[in-house]
């Protein structure tokens, strides 16, 4: 995809975030979680906890203390954002409709939870609902089962020929069943369409591709991207990590990225966790088996190498 990398300058550094206290960082970040939890990028919100007995405003954190307690030991944004997408649960849940509902679990590495209650709790209206098969083509995206995801997204666009979400999930299922150009055509429309004409494109990394930039927020664009800069940082990749957690596609490339850097090491673990999390993802099990022999790490990780080779017998995988 290096074709796009003309379009734009350097990838720019992460700005490093003013310093406050533990329960400012948390109130921020809780209110900053929002528009993701009801996937609506900008959506404004308006928010605060008022204390049950004298009616004033209160910190989240004291609104929450075994959440924020949790919180504060977790250093992983993807594994921090879980945490405030159940307390979310607790009192916008009820109000989301199925789509969000389907996005939120998706997001939150519950797929298989998320396609159960879009095929569960299906309606007629949400038969006629772009975002309905925008949601579930993502979640078929992420259970690696890319028919049903070209399925589920064409259904979408046929509804709504410009729904940006379902196009993205198409171009990205486009990409992996060797569809690249027709993957790189709606690519380029997205970016024509969404880019801001106001001033010059150096926009930052994750003003293009995270969720609150809103520009193109595709985990596959952005592995192509980030491969495609020879500046760009670990710490980038760090970012893009967190951003893109839900996706095994470019978890697995991140894992690849690190191998690539001779962090040999670093790179099995995190493709061995994403075969712990994510074990219906054939890439990463088959290849954090393949690593443990060529890693020379087979005494070490008996175990897991066990644990792999389970996985494949299962599910009948084999190198041929």
């Amino acid at each position: 995809m290096n074709l796009f990398k003309k379009l734009f300058g350097k990838t720019a550094a992460l700005s490093t975030p003013p310093a406050y206290s533990a329960e400012e960082n948390f109130q921020q970040e809780f209110l900053a979680t929002v528009p993701r939890y009801i996937c609506k990028p900008g959506a404004p919100v308006n928010l605060s906890m008022k204390n049950p007995d004298t009616g004033k405003a209160m910190p989240f954190a004291d609104a929450f203390p075994e959440q924020y307690a949790t919180w504060k030991t977790v250093k992983s944004a993807a594994d921090r954002r879980g945490i405030i997408y159940a307390i979310l649960d607790q009192f916008m849940g009820s109000k989301l409709e199925l789509w969000q509902l389907i996005e939120r679990f998706t997001d939150d590495r519950y797929p298989e939870k998320a396609l159960g209650l879009a095929t569960t709790h299906q309606t007629a209206a949400d038969e006629q609902s772009a975002d309905y098969w925008s949601a579930l083509a993502k979640t078929n995206f992420v259970l690696t089962n890319y028919a049903e995801a070209s399925a589920n997204a064409s259904k979408a666009i046929a509804l709504d020929p410009a729904h940006k979400r379902a196009r993205i999930v198409l171009a990205d299922t486009y990409h992996f069943i060797h569809q690249q150009e027709e993957a790189h055509r709606i690519y380029n429309e997205i970016l024509a369409e969404t880019l801001p004409k106001d001033k010059p494109l150096e926009l930052s990394v994750y003003e293009l591709l995270g969720f609150d930039g809103n520009i193109l927020p595709s985990p596959i664009y952005a592995a192509a991207w980030l491969k495609d800069d020879i500046n760009v940082t670990e710490e980038v990749w760090n970012w893009a990590g967190e951003e893109f957690y839900y996706s095994p596609q470019f978890r697995c490339q991140h894992a690849y990225y690190l191998i690539e850097k001779k962090e040999h090491l670093k790179g099995f673990v995190k493709l061995f966790n994403l075969a712990k999390d994510m074990p219906w993802c054939r890439e990463a099990v088959m290849n954090s088996y393949s690593l443990i022999d060529q890693l020379g790490l087979g005494d070490r990780f008996s175990e897991e190498k066990n644990m792999l080779k389970a996985l494949m017998d299962k599910n009948s995988w084999t190198n041929e």
